[in-house]
């Protein structure tokens, strides 16, 4: 079984203010971790290069790509501010360039069959930035940006989405809306009273992508049984009847239950064990092709042993604990109001068988 890991770095040069969540200790604590165990040295490591201005002009509109190039060059050696979680510094733009090649890189080594499944730590993250917005610390949605470079260029047709990031993937989810050829999947923290405010279970989709977009909020307290749960009774199935030619994951491991960021609770195992399902499921549906790139993520004490389970998985080094306990009834509750959210309201007609500016200009304009 080979396994890459994309990584580059530079991408530890983007540089938020200090004390900021997002910054270059999540890679640079992680690779030395890697190495430690000698993890680092059982992967395929490629070297990403920048995408294209056109490969992200898929996604974001030429005036926001242009946006953040300059806001970039006005941080005259610091950084420039966009908004409250959201800091531009002088590299900012080619490490955003750099983490959404890092992404490109790594489902073109599945889709050439170069590696059989591949993890791309990179950063700044993607999900949150729509077409014309930077936002939730980021910049170019990397995973959207990946997807239809695949489409476009290597023949790719359907792709199946699956975010664990506490955080909906609002910029993701805006992509793809309204297309049925990216089922987009995701387990949040419920947006009620957390960021980004969006990511609710009638939230389905739009014209021929209804039923397409699935949000699962959780409450506080939700924890790997819950995770593990949902995605054996419902993702599934869900994904077998949509038949992707690829699995991509948005792991943000800020769903951990030592960060901070959110109220999740859950483990190593949790993670561990959902990275088995859909290996299992990938390996059934589209020949092993399974990509996971790194959204959140933010307790560097942690962050590198989580990482380390994962990738060790893909290796096929299976985790040392199990996923135990039971779901929260909430849990249960949500994924019945969810089938039948989808039995009334989705073109599918119902759930599966759950049984089955411009370079002249010295304003940074916005798009």
């Amino acid at each position: 079984m080979t396994t890459g890991l994309i990584f580059h770095d530079d991408y530890l040069k983007h540089k938020p203010p200090e004390n900021h969540p997002e910054n270059p200790l999540r890679l640079s604590a992680t690779m030395e971790h890697l190495m430690k165990t000698h993890v680092l040295s059982m992967v395929d490591q490629i070297t990403p290069q920048e995408a294209k201005t056109e490969d992200v002009e898929r996604v974001h509109s030429l005036e926001h790509i242009n946006y953040i190039r300059c806001m970039s060059e006005k941080g005259h050696g610091r950084f420039a501010v966009i908004d409250p979680d959201t800091y531009v510094s002088p590299e900012t733009y080619h490490v955003a360039l750099l983490a959404a090649g890092g992404v490109m890189a790594a489902g073109e080594a599945v889709v050439k069959k170069e590696v059989e499944n591949v993890f791309a730590l990179v950063r700044p993250p993607g999900h949150h930035a729509s077409r014309n917005q930077a936002t939730g610390f980021c910049f170019f949605d990397n995973m959207s940006v990946m997807v239809k470079h695949l489409q476009a260029k290597h023949g790719v047709k359907k792709v199946c989405v699956f975010d664990w990031d506490a955080h909906a993937p609002n910029g993701t989810m805006g992509t793809f809306y309204s297309d049925p050829t990216v089922l987009n999947m995701s387990i949040h923290q419920d947006p009620k009273s957390f960021y980004p405010g969006v990511g609710f279970i009638d939230q389905i989709g739009e014209g021929a992508g209804r039923g397409y977009t699935i949000n699962f909020p959780v409450p506080g307290g939700t924890g790997d049984a819950d995770y593990i749960y949902f995605i054996n009774d419902f993702v599934v199935p869900y994904v077998r009847k949509f038949k992707p030619d690829l699995i991509a994951i948005a792991a943000g491991q800020d769903s951990h239950a030592s960060d901070r960021i959110s109220q999740l609770n859950v483990t190593d195992a949790g993670y561990a064990e959902m990275t088995r399902i859909f290996m299992e499921l990938a390996d059934e549906l589209c020949g092993g092709k399974l990509v996971l790139e790194l959204e959140g993520g933010y307790n560097v004490r942690t962050l590198p042993v989580t990482h380390n389970a994962i990738i060790s998985t893909l290796l096929g080094i299976p985790h040392d604990k199990k996923v135990e306990g039971k779901p929260l009834q909430s849990t249960h509750d949500l994924l019945t109001q969810l089938k039948n959210t989808l039995k009334t309201k989705s073109i599918w007609g119902e759930a599966p068988d759950m049984h089955e500016a411009s370079e002249e200009d010295n304003t940074c304009k916005r798009a």
